[in-house]
This record gives C-alpha cells, sequence and structure tokens, in this order.
C-alpha cells in the first residue's frame, strides 16, 4: 500500500476567530514497507497529520491518495481504507471498555460482520502477534493488566482488523522503561516480520533514531526536514533550533568532533557509542 500527501493543508475552525492553520503544503510519499518516524514540538501538527492518512481528518486544501484513490472522493470506501491503516492513538488503554480481552480485541471484526470462527481466529493471531499468548488472556480482564499489556491489547485490537499500515501516536507514552522496551520490540517485530508500514510519532529521539528509515520533520505545521536520521541528525544546529533534541548519543559524538576527535557522527545508541570511542583510542595509540 502507497500514502502520498499532495500540498496538504488542515484548517481548524476556518473563518472564525479562533482560525488555525494546522498543517500547510504538506508533500510525502509512503511506500509498503516503510518505517517512518514523524517528529517536531508540540503543536507542531503530528498528530493532525497521522489522521489524515486513514480519513479521520480530511484536507482543506490538496489530496491524500491511498493506493491512488483520493480519500476525500472515496467516502463509501473510507471503512476499508480505515481498516487498511490503523491507528492506535495515544494512551489507547483509557479506550478498552469490554469485561474481557477477547470481547475488547473482537470488537472491530465483530463490527466488519465477520463469523464466529473467523473472530476468533483473528483475536488469537492478534493478540500472539503483540506477545500475549490467547490461552492465558482471552478471558482476563483489561483492567487487572499492566499498564504495557493493556496497552497491547489496545494494539491487539488494531491488528485484528488485519492492517497494512500502523500508525502510532506516542506508543511509549508513560510507560515504565520495561514497558517500553516490550512495546517498541512488538513494534519492530511486525514491522520486520509481518511487513507492515509502520509510521511512528515520538518525542523520544533515540527512539526514532535506532528504527526508523526515515524522519519526517515538521515546525509549525510545515514540513521543515525529511531524510534518513544519519541526513536529520548530522545537521545538529538547525535540529536544535527547532527545539528539538539530539539523541544522546549524537550529541557526545558531535561534542567529540568538535573537540577535535575523529568519530563519526550516525551515533545512536550506548553500545556503538562505546565501540566508536574505543575504535577512536585504538586508533590514537597506533
Amino acid at each position: 500500500m502507497q500514502i502520498i500527501l499532495e500540498n496538504v493543508s488542515h484548517v481548524y475552525m476556518p473563518g472564525t476567530p479562533f482560525e488555525v492553520k494546522a498543517l500547510q503544503n504538506i508533500n510525502l510519499n509512503i511506500e509498503q514497507g516503510e518505517y517512518l518516524a514523524i517528529i517536531g514540538h508540540t503543536g507542531s501538527g503530528k498528530s493532525t497529520l497521522v489522521q489524515h492518512l486513514n480519513g479521520l481528518l480530511l484536507p482543506t486544501e490538496g489530496r491524500v491518495l491511498v493506493d491512488g484513490r483520493d480519500i476525500a472522493a472515496e467516502k463509501e470506501g473510507l471503512r476499508e481504507i480505515r481498516r487498511r491503516v490503523g491507528l492506535l492513538f495515544q494512551f489507547p488503554e483509557q479506550q478498552l471498555f469490554a469485561e474481557t480481552v477477547f470481547a475488547d480485541v473482537a470488537f472491530g471484526p465483530q463490527n466488519m460482520g465477520l463469523p464466529a470462527d473467523e473472530i476468533e481466529r483473528r483475536v488469537h493471531r492478534a493478540l500472539l502477534q503483540v506477545g500475549l499468548p490467547p490461552e492465558e488472556f482471552c478471558d482476563r480482564s483489561p483492567f487487572s493488566l499492566s499498564g504495557g499489556q493493556m496497552r497491547r491489547v489496545a494494539m491487539a485490537g488494531v491488528m485484528a482488523m488485519q492492517p497494512e499500515v500502523l500508525i502510532l501516536d506516542e506508543p511509549a507514552a508513560g510507560l515504565d522503561p520495561r514497558g517500553k522496551r516490550e512495546m517498541f520490540a512488538q513494534i519492530d517485530r511486525l514491522h520486520r516480520e509481518e511487513g507492515l508500514t509502520v509510521i511512528l510519532v515520538s518525542h523520544s529521539m533515540e527512539d526514532v533514531a535506532s528504527r526508523a528509515k526515515h524522519l519526517l520533520v515538521l515546525a509549525e505545521g510545515r514540513q521543515v526536514m525529511y531524510g534518513t536520521p544519519e541526513e536529520v541528525f548530522r545537521d545538529a544546529a538547525r535540529v536544535e533550533e527547532m527545539g528539538l533534541a539530539l539523541p544522546q548519543m549524537t550529541l557526545l559524538m558531535h561534542r567529540l568532533r568538535q573537540a577535535g576527535k575523529n568519530v563519526p557522527l550516525e551515533i545512536y545508541s550506548v553500545p556503538d557509542a562505546r565501540d566508536a570511542i574505543l575504535a577512536m583510542l585504538e586508533g590514537n595509540r597506533k
């Protein structure tokens, strides 16, 4: 599935004293299997943008094309588009409502009118996809689970619709370190093993730098940078001008380079920084 944005702009409450230009002339091509991260300061338009990708919001100007179809002209087909492009909002566990995990995950497939055996198959498969064994979790109340487990139940509810694109708005927000690691491990595995297109909205530069293939940087509703993590974070001054922090290990490499040390800048994790510094010290001894 390919998603293309052509000169997309969005205005909230147009023609009123409260008019807000949330997006301005966004152009973007998202290919099947992409792992895209969208970053930017609070209020930069990230959440507004991702809600255009499955038709929850429609552009004030411009077009969003899903497999070549203009979603604004496909009002009868929006349900199918939303099935194929799944969106997990921030703090999705707050939207859990059913008495059991099974019932919560089954809600979407039931609304699709699927037979009972297909619903059961989808629920079991979705729970396995997010790392929750069905035999252990199906009959439990979602409200008896940990925060990370509740969030994975919410993700299973999206996965039970069998989407081709998974959009996650701050999926690790509020989780403890273990819950965050588990959440991203499941997201990365779905991308790698299921071939899902993943679109990640995050404030954590470490999270996006270490996993996304491309980064889209928004500021005041405008697309200001786009490229690989290496391309974006190489321009440290511009990133910091927009109020964003470099990944900590990348910042360390920039500081060492400024001090005259021969180290690579494309470093995002502690193990990679350790290896780069050891290689630098070894080179100095020769």
